[in-house]
């Protein structure tokens, strides 16, 4: 399998067994053998040493965290999602994400300051501003409220304009009227997009090892969003696991001609090479992945498969 082959360059320790976990989707054990890992000094290295494995753990933390709010654990996931931002502190998603969980434990002071932190990597962020409206609302701070509903109308899909507009005119002009406690509802209502739905389909395909599902859930996926660098590796993946080499080769390219440092994409990219035998392109891309990320284990590991090859020329 292509996830085994991939695990089989990286050194014996705990760093192995958090990613074997994290594939098998068991993200609490995945997340501890992560910190195992980060106990030893000088493991993760600042700026972009280690990016590749940054990003392995706050996907942990984030779908650990999830797992933990289903079982009505908020503080804990509270905590994950903390975790994740020490890491990477540039996911808006993350800083919305904390922000609901504080807001759901009672906590507005520092829920609010996870949705102006979202709000500032993405003046956008639709939910954002209306969660943050609606918690200044819950504090009789209507004015506040009033404000951030203004500024989201800007950044308001089309079918929700009408309804900020509603909810504006009441916050303004009726500030205890029940009925906005349920605009407020609706207009945050998770509802996962059809691609959303699909990559997440494709993702738990791809762990239980039913790669056919994943590859047409992926296809529906791309058909939405064919510039998702994200999309493309999980497809080359889905291909790669079934055999087809080529095909998971050019879903890794058109992942990195999006994203040319998506160092993920680019090591798949290396792996599948390798397997194929197209081994000077291999350390072609490898060679980019260590002049970005000089530590990597993973590629260095793969370097050295490689290095007999390069000594008998």
């Amino acid at each position: 399998m292509f996830v085994e082959r991939f695990l089989r360059f990286l050194p014996k320790n705990n760093l192995k067994k958090a990613i074997g976990f994290l594939n098998k989707g068991d993200y609490r054990k995945a997340c501890r053998e992560f910190e195992a890992y980060l106990d030893h000094p000088g493991e993760l290295s600042a700026g972009r040493d280690q990016e590749l494995i940054r990003m392995y753990m706050v996907e942990s933390y984030i779908e650990y965290s999830k797992k933990l709010d289903v079982d009505g654990e908020t503080s804990a996931a509270a905590e994950q999602l903390e975790k994740a931002i020490e890491l990477q502190p540039k996911y808006a998603d993350v800083h919305y994400g904390l922000g609901k969980l504080y807001e759901k434990a009672g906590n507005r002071v520092n829920s609010r300051e996870s949705l102006k932190r979202a709000l500032v990597i993405n003046p956008n962020y639709f939910k954002a501003r209306v969660l943050l409206s609606r918690s200044y609302w819950l504090d009789g701070k209507y004015d506040r409220s009033t404000e951030e509903l203004v500024r989201s109308l800007s950044a308001s899909p089309a079918f929700f304009i009408e309804q900020v507009q509603e909810l504006n005119g009441m916050v303004n002009n009726d500030p205890g009227n029940e009925d906005i406690r349920d605009l407020f509802w609706k207009l945050l209502e998770e509802r996962p997009s059809s691609s959303q739905v699909s990559k997440q389909l494709a993702l738990e395909s791809i762990q239980n090892g039913d790669y056919d599902f994943a590859l047409a859930e992926l296809r529906k996926s791309l058909s939405l969003h064919p510039d998702y660098p994200d999309l493309h590796n999980m497809l080359g993946i889905a291909y790669a696991n079934t055999g087809s080499t080529d095909d998971a080769i050019m879903e890794f390219e058109t992942a990195l001609k999006i994203n040319p440092e998506y160092l993920k994409a680019r090591l798949n990219l290396a792996l599948s090479l390798y397997e194929k035998g197209a081994r000077e392109e291999s350390r072609k891309n490898l060679d980019l992945v260590l002049r970005l990320d000089p530590e990597n284990e993973l590629a260095k590991n793969l370097m050295k498969e490689l290095s007999p090859v390069r000594s008998e020329r």
